[in-house]
């Protein structure tokens, strides 16, 4: 329980108030990274600062600074790369106490067990903040860290080395702000609160019920929504539309595991799903300091594994126009520039149309999900199903969120 425990000794203790720490972890649930790496990115502890909290929440010491520069060659290679990958863990020192090795979090005994087993030794942990972690691994064992947390360590660094030959008298934390080129919510913002509980369920519902055959009783439908409803509504043969209840089921089922996902990741996977009986090929992105970062893709020729693909926030691109205007966006892919880029990394410039669809929290665009048919073009019913499907994404990461306070007790 390190990562939650984290939370409530901060405030606890006083370092930090309770609206820093529920700031955080709203950052952390839509964004992902673990509480630390978010408090670092918010500029309300420093790297140093987190390693040691970690420490004294946990009861588990900080490695030594000389074995996280210099780990045993003997160490590191008796622990398979694939392990130490998978469960976050750097070998340190083998000695007659056994191996010495830093987790992400110590206190996880199936994690101990795994490495234990593996080298048939005593296992020592220690704790480790995860953007040092990341750092070391990829340093010591040549494995490859996220793009999200490169592009925090590399501004980090800038900010180091600018403040060491700064002679101006700001506090650490407002010079991170200031470097980073970001800023805490203010006391009166929040990209969830209560006061929107209501409205954002509303929307949900509506959502929802135009997906699934016509607006609320009683509203009066638009010309949008005539189109959503009548487009394509028909299969070709001209037969009556009918979904079978099988396939109705599993709508339900995995709509259920969207809503109760136990992270942001399983939202997404969740959500992927949903999206695939629809479309052909689909995509998330995350909208993060200034950058639009591929999250995970699934479908036809699509690579799962799209961390690599970046897209800033305001370059020339309709990645940027939809984060900008909150709009989706519906059309032939471009053949061009940054876009065309875009998709040939994805595996989907051959398309016949796109869509990329805002999900937003009180009007932050948060992340984006891209759609496409493949040779066919994007049907009307399953766009306005899509549109739903966002809403849906929003109210699980609003779950996701109110879950991480009520866990980290703070």
């Amino acid at each position: 329980m390190t990562e939650f425990g984290l939370g409530a000794y901060l405030v606890e203790r006083g370092v930090l108030s309770r609206e820093q720490v529920e700031q955080a972890l709203q950052a952390q649930t839509v964004y992902g990274g673990r509480l630390g790496t978010n408090l670092v990115e918010l500029g309300l502890l420093s790297l140093d600062d987190v390693g040691e909290h970690l420490a004294a929440s946990s009861g588990f010491a900080v490695a030594p600074k000389e074995w996280l520069e210099a780990p045993d060659e003997m160490a590191l290679a008796a622990v398979p790369r694939e392990l130490a990958e998978r469960h976050k863990a750097l070998p340190l020192r083998i000695d007659a106490a056994g191996l010495h090795v830093a987790f992400l979090d110590p206190e996880e005994e199936r994690v101990r067990g795994a490495i234990a087993r593996a080298v048939r030794r005593p296992v020592r942990p220690y704790v480790l903040p995860e953007l040092r972690m990341l750092y070391l691994l990829e340093r010591h064992l040549g494995i490859a860290r996220p793009v999200r947390f490169m592009n925090v360590a590399r501004r980090l660094e800038r900010v180091r080395r600018r403040a060491a030959a700064d002679d101006a008298e700001l506090p650490e934390e407002v010079r991170l702000r200031a470097e980073l080129g970001i800023r805490p919510l203010a006391s009166d913002e929040d990209l969830i609160d209560e006061s929107s509980f209501a409205e954002l369920h509303q929307r949900l519902n509506t959502a929802r019920e135009r997906a699934q055959g016509g607006p609320p009783p009683g509203a009066a439908a638009s010309d949008a929504d005539d189109e959503l409803l009548l487009d394509e509504a028909l299969p070709e043969d001209g037969a009556k539309a009918a979904e079978p209840a099988s396939v109705a089921a599993d709508a339900l089922a995995l709509e259920e595991e969207l809503a109760s996902a136990a992270d942001r990741d399983a939202a997404a996977r969740a959500a992927l799903a949903l999206a695939l009986r629809h479309v052909r090929a689909a995509a998330l992105f995350v909208v993060h300091r200034g950058m639009v970062m591929g999250l995970l893709g699934a479908g036809e020729a699509l690579e799962p594994r799209i961390e690599g693909i970046l897209v800033p926030a305001d370059a020339d691109s309709i990645f940027a126009r939809v984060v900008a205007s909150g709009e989706v966006f519906r059309g032939a892919p471009p053949a061009t520039g940054l876009d065309a880029r875009v998709l040939r990394a994805l595996g989907r410039a051959g398309a016949c149309e796109l869509a990329l669809l805002p999900i937003a929290m009180r009007g932050r665009v948060v992340n984006l999900l891209y759609v496409d048919g493949g040779p066919r073009p994007i049907a009307a019913t399953a766009l306005g199903a899509l549109r739903a499907l966002a809403d849906c994404v929003a109210h699980a990461y609003e779950q996701l969120i109110l879950q991480r306070k009520k866990r980290a007790d703070v």
